[in-house]
């Protein structure tokens, strides 16, 4: 009995781990109409605290929850996500969110290297609006929030190989994408002066995946010895406008969305 708990305990914790990232996609999007009354009213921050805090304790004297209910008067709120977000000179806005923004001509390799991250879990990024690339901060959580989906998915099914490989997958997917420069993203947040909103939202980002890093590496020392996989050959003609969310059939997100809809007790 006391195992079932501590079965059942995990899978809740894994459940809201699930919702965290899907909250931090789409609470970093352009605020307008839904989001900002959401802002006001104060529901964001019940919300996140509600969810981050129940995951990691830790976080609940980390965060300036308070200032998640700062939208500002009238569209100040989107005044300064174009400021800070999709404005800027010769080198891109001050606060990209795109994980290559800051890489140049390195970009291209980083966004082949999450393709074939996408598309190792039958994924692709391609279809997505512009803001949606495979370097994208919301791409990149809506895979995480997938990840996790489809470990749930696993265990439900008893597929324990399976499952493993879905906690490896987050574990390496976050320590070479999001926490590589998520802390390059709260800094410049804090440089550039941003509002009290973003600022709170940079530093739970940024507290959040270091948490998750602990969080993952615990849960991977506990898996068996994984089996080895077959080598995933790239198609021929692979080029680098794949890479950059082109000629693909489907996204990542819009998968996401679809597996939320149609499957009872998806996490969200």
């Amino acid at each position: 009995m006391q195992m079932s708990n501590a079965n059942n305990t995990a899978e809740a914790i894994d459940r809201l781990r699930s919702q965290a990232y899907g909250f931090l996609a789409a609470a970093m999007e352009y605020p307008e109409g839904e989001l900002t009354e959401l802002i006001r009213a104060g529901d964001i921050a019940r919300k996140a605290r509600e969810i981050f805090c129940t995951v990691h304790p830790e976080l609940d004297k980390a965060i300036d929850w308070n200032a998640l209910t700062e939208a500002g008067e009238a569209d100040a709120l989107s005044i300064e996500y174009t400021r800070l977000f999709d404005v800027g000179g010769a080198d891109g806005p001050s606060c990209a969110l795109n994980a290559g923004a800051a890489k140049g001509d390195a970009r291209m390799g980083l966004l082949e290297e999450l393709v074939r991250f996408y598309n190792y879990f039958g994924l692709t990024a391609a279809g997505t609006e512009a803001n949606e690339l495979p370097d994208h901060l919301t791409t990149q959580m809506e895979f995480m929030h997938y990840l996790i989906f489809s470990e749930l998915e696993a265990k439900a099914a008893g597929e324990t190989e399976s499952a493993g490989d879905f906690i490896r997958a987050q574990r390496d997917f976050l320590n070479r994408h999001p926490s590589t420069w998520i802390p390059l993203l709260n800094a410049n947040l804090k440089k550039s002066r941003a509002p009290a909103y973003y600022l709170a939202f940079g530093e739970l980002m940024e507290q959040f995946i270091r948490l998750e890093q602990r969080l993952l590496e615990n849960k991977v020392a506990y898996l068996p010895p994984p089996a080895p996989h077959p080598v995933v050959e790239e198609e021929e003609g692979y080029t680098g406008a794949q890479a950059q969310g082109m000629d693909a059939p489907t996204s990542v997100i819009t998968i996401h969305r679809k597996a939320q809809q149609q499957k009872a007790g998806t996490p969200h």
